[in-house]
């Protein structure tokens, strides 16, 4: 202590002194305040210029991964959303510089080493490299000649997406687009088209195009009757991740019980849709149960004329069945042809039309009460997600290329689509599921489709 108060009596006795020598001390302090200053103020300018530099990196990878789905086109979306989320500034070099994208790369894979994708199908990961950026020294040469007259940032992200989805149905289906490039379930070319999903091979076949199967539930479970109660919950629990697990064994019975609780079927499992009739199947379905997808084509004229009253309006001519539906249950939406919006947020995309009912008009028959064949009034008490009810959410597998068959593990890619249940199971004899494209489900169109991306580097 006494060292310390010595010192600082030293200091001021310095402040007092006007003799000359003191000047030396003063200046040299002098220079090392101003080199301290200096050196400050450079190294901070660096500073801000390398956080700017990797803040915007992270957030093009960000932003780009958000597109990894595996779908046509997801490369292409990446990087463009990659590029916009980038698009800014700096002032640190002395004049606006834009913080732009030298490189945007994708890979199937990034650990143990980085490899290469091949395209939007096994596109995982997209890394986003920056352009190099100089930011010139202001003071620090004048300190340290050996410094240089400028430093060289540089900056790069890599971010995946893993996407998960909540509130599905243990069900999937082998893409019809394996057998025909045509039937791509994403082409707006193909919603409204009816698939009659069927149980796949036994024996232990691989399963094709046309087939359905079950999913393990996401604690895991394959018991019959935990999936039955997923099949038939209103809003089953949990999320499914990118990868799937598939259940072994057909359960034609569980899938017929769980499927038909939104039918109120008399004896079977409560919480109906508020309009449980079974519309009629494509003409070509109809036809040959064979088909993979049918074309779209039903009677509606003829159901129109046998379920109801009045006319067929003319808004409802080439409707689909899902929009039937919708009108039936006097519900407002709106299509263009077999696409659908509803509900109706905000501004529609061009070429939609609102459809708008009078009234709610669901067909009913005294003498055919619990057969939803002639009769659609449910007479239990409805499923709370009311109009959802008869919406299911897909997952799509590649059961081709990845050989789906019996109780593994498969990837989604991302890939689900919504559908909607068009008429009750029958079980008698293979339990199939008859059901029309509503739309390809992404985490922009679904609150319960969460895209969930990450940084990895």
């Amino acid at each position: 202590m006494s060292n310390i108060k010595h010192s600082l009596k030293r200091l001021k006795d310095l402040s007092k002194d006007e003799s000359g020598g003191v000047a030396v001390f003063a200046g040299f302090f002098s220079v090392l305040a101003l080199g301290a200053g200096a050196l400050v103020f450079d190294v901070g300018r660096m500073g801000v210029m390398r956080t700017q530099m990797q803040d915007r990196a992270d957030a093009g990878a960000i932003a780009g991964a958000s597109q990894l789905d595996g779908r046509p086109g997801a490369q292409t979306r990446a990087s463009s959303l990659a590029v916009n989320a980038i698009s800014q500034t700096s002032m640190i070099t002395g004049t606006a510089t834009d913080l732009s994208v030298q490189n945007v790369t994708f890979y199937s894979e990034v650990d143990p080493a980085p490899v290469l994708a091949t395209g939007d199908e096994d596109s995982k990961f997209i890394e986003i490299t920056l352009d190099p950026k100089d930011v010139e020294y202001m003071f620090m040469p004048l300190l340290v000649t050996a410094s240089g007259d400028h430093q060289t940032f540089n900056a790069n992200a890599i971010a995946t997406s893993e996407p998960f989805i909540c509130h599905a149905p243990p069900l999937m289906i082998c893409d019809p687009a394996e057998l025909d490039s045509s039937l791509d379930l994403s082409l707006t070319s193909n919603i409204g088209r009816q698939i009659p999903l069927k149980a796949p091979p036994s024996g232990g076949s691989a399963w094709a195009p046309g087939n359905y199967g079950l999913l393990a539930l996401p604690d895991g479970s394959i018991g019959a009757s935990d999936l039955e109660a997923a099949l038939a919950a209103i809003e089953p629990a949990d999320c499914y991740s990118l990868d799937v697990g598939t259940a072994p064994g057909v359960k034609t019975s569980k899938v017929e019980n769980g499927i038909n609780a939104r039918f109120d079927i008399p004896g079977g499992l409560p919480n109906p849709a508020p309009n449980v009739i079974n519309f009629p199947k494509d003409a070509d379905v109809e036809a040959d149960p064979d088909v993979v997808m049918g074309n779209g084509i039903w009677d509606i004229a003829t159901y129109w004329a046998d379920k109801h009253a009045t006319p067929l309006p003319t808004n409802l001519l080439g409707a689909s069945r899902y929009q039937v539906y919708l009108y039936e249950l006097g519900l407002e939406f709106a299509r263009n042809g077999s696409a659908t919006v509803y509900p109706i947020e905000g501004a529609l995309p061009a070429g939609y039309v609102v459809v708008t009912p009078a009234a709610a008009d669901i067909p009913e028959n005294a003498d055919n009460p619990d057969d939803p064949d002639f009769d659609g009034v449910p007479s239990q008490a409805v499923a709370s997600n009311g109009y959802e009810r008869r919406l299911v959410q897909v997952a799509v597998l590649q059961c081709q290329a990845e050989g789906v068959k019996g109780s593994h593990e498969y990837p989604t890619n991302g890939n689900y689509l919504e559908m909607f249940i068009t008429e009750a199971v029958d079980g008698a004899p293979s339990g199939g599921i008859y059901a029309e494209v509503v739309r390809t489900l992404t985490p922009n169109n679904s609150p319960d489709f969460h895209s969930n991306v990450k940084l990895v580097q």
